[in-house]
C-alpha cells in the first residue's frame, strides 16, 4: 500500500510538471505573402540594453514559418526579419498564434490571431492611425485657412475640429482601457495621454500594469515615474525644496506657506525660459501685493551666468535658489522635472493646484485665486 501511494505521488508530480511545461509552450504559425530573400525570422526579447535574440525559425519557399518555444511570463517580444522589418508581439504562456503578413515588410497590416493582448495593441494602433490622418488633414486645412482672407472666421472652425478629433481619440482609448486595463499594450499608449489632465487614468493604468508585471524592467521604470508623479500631482502637498540662494544661504519653499507660490524651474541657458520670464515678471508685479510669490529654482551650473540672467531679466523677487548641478539639481529631482521651463502653482496651504501654467493661463489662474 505504501509503495502504491508513493508511485501515485510520483505520477501526480510528473503529470503536474508536464502540464506546467505544456502551459508555457507558445506556438506561432506564420505566413509571409512576400518572403523576399529572407530564409529566417527571429523572435527577440527586449532588455534595457536593447533587443536580444530569443528564438529563430526557418522560412520555407512558400513563406511559412513556425515557432515553438517556452515563455514563462507575459512579456513584449519583437518579431523581425531584419532591423527595418519588424513588429511587436505581446505573448503569454500557452498561447497559439496564427500570423499572416500581406506586405513586403512586417507591419501593422499583419493579421494576428490567438493573442488577445497583441490583437488589442494593433487594433489600437490602427485606430490611432485614422486619427493621425485626420490631424494631418486638419493641419493642411489650417495652413490654407490662415493664408486666406477669411482666416478670422474659418480658423476657429478648424481649431474646433482639432479639439473634437483629439477628444474622440481620447474617448476611444478610455473605452478600450475599461475593457482590458491590465494589457501591456498600454505601455505603448501612455504618451497619448496628458500626465496632468489625464492623471487619474494613467494612475489606474500604472497600478494595473505594476500589479500584473512587476518583473518587467520598463514597467518598473513606469512605476518609479508614477510614484514621483503622485507626489507632485494636483492636490498633493508640494515636496519641500531647500537650496542655496544667491548669497549661498539655505532657502526653503515651505518658508512661503500662507502665500500663493509659483514654483518656477528655469536656467540662464534655456531660451524658452528667458522668453517666458517677462510673463512671470508681469504676474509678480500685478499680484505680489495680493499675496503672490515666486520661488525660482535654476538648473544652471555657472553661478555668474545665473546671477547675470536674474539681473538682465529683472527677476526682482528674493526667492532664487540653485545648487548649480545642472540637470542633476536636487530640486528638479524632487519634482521629476526633465524639461524646462516648468512650473507648479501652490496654494496657501502648500498644495499643488496647477502645473505648467504659462502666459495668459497663469494670469487667469492668479486672477481667479487672488481677486
Amino acid at each position: 500500500m505504501k509503495y502504491f501511494l508513493l508511485w501515485l505521488l510520483i505520477a501526480v508530480i510528473l503529470q503536474t510538471n508536464c502540464i506546467a511545461q505544456k502551459d508555457i509552450r507558445v506556438t506561432i504559425h506564420g505566413k509571409l505573402a512576400h518572403k523576399g530573400n529572407f530564409s529566417s525570422i527571429y523572435l527577440d526579447t527586449l532588455t534595457q540594453s536593447g533587443a536580444a535574440q530569443y528564438a529563430a525559425a526557418a522560412i520555407d519557399s512558400s513563406g511559412n514559418f513556425e515557432f515553438r518555444t517556452s515563455i514563462e511570463n507575459t512579456n513584449i517580444y519583437k518579431l523581425r526579419l531584419d532591423e527595418k522589418s519588424y513588429l511587436m508581439l505581446i505573448l503569454s504562456p500557452g498561447e497559439k498564434l496564427t500570423f499572416y503578413s500581406p506586405g513586403e515588410k512586417l507591419g501593422v497590416d499583419a493579421v494576428i490571431k490567438g493573442s488577445p493582448q497583441t490583437e488589442m495593441l494593433y487594433r489600437l494602433i490602427n485606430a490611432l492611425h485614422q486619427f493621425d490622418m485626420k490631424r494631418d488633414s486638419l493641419n493642411k486645412q489650417y495652413n490654407a485657412v490662415m493664408s486666406s482672407p477669411q482666416h478670422d472666421s474659418l480658423g476657429p472652425l478648424v481649431i474646433n475640429a482639432f479639439t473634437k478629433n483629439d477628444s474622440l481619440q481620447k474617448s476611444l482609448l478610455k473605452g478600450e482601457f475599461e475593457i482590458m486595463p491590465g494589457s501591456l499594450a498600454w505601455i505603448f499608449m501612455v504618451d497619448k495621454f496628458d500626465m496632468s489632465a489625464d492623471f487619474p487614468i494613467i494612475d489606474r493604468m500604472e497600478k494595473s500594469l505594476y500589479s500584473s508585471y512587476p518583473y518587467i524592467s520598463y514597467i518598473q521604470q513606469f512605476h518609479q515615474q508614477l510614484e514621483l508623479e503622485r507626489k507632485t500631482a494636483v492636490g498633493s502637498l508640494a515636496p519641500e525644496i531647500t537650496l542655496p540662494d544667491t548669497d549661498g544661504k539655505p532657502r526653503s519653499l515651505s518658508s512661503l506657506r500662507g502665500k500663493v507660490v509659483l514654483l518656477d524651474f528655469w536656467a540662464s541657458w534655456c531660451g524658452p525660459c528667458r522668453k517666458e520670464n517677462p510673463n512671470v515678471v508681469a504676474a509678480y508685479a500685478k499680484y505680489h501685493d495680493k499675496g503672490f510669490e515666486v520661488f525660482s529654482v535654476s538648473l544652471d551650473k555657472d553661478r555668474d551666468s545665473w546671477l547675470k540672467a536674474i539681473a538682465m531679466d529683472h527677476l526682482t523677487w528674493p526667492n532664487h535658489v540653485s545648487d548649480l548641478k545642472y540637470w542633476k539639481s536636487d530640486g528638479a529631482a524632487a519634482y521629476g522635472v526633465t524639461a524646462i521651463p516648468n512650473a507648479f502653482l501652490i496654494d496657501r496651504e502648500g498644495k499643488i493646484i496647477a502645473k505648467k501654467l504659462r502666459g495668459d493661463m497663469l494670469e487667469q489662474k492668479l486672477e481667479e485665486m487672488l481677486k
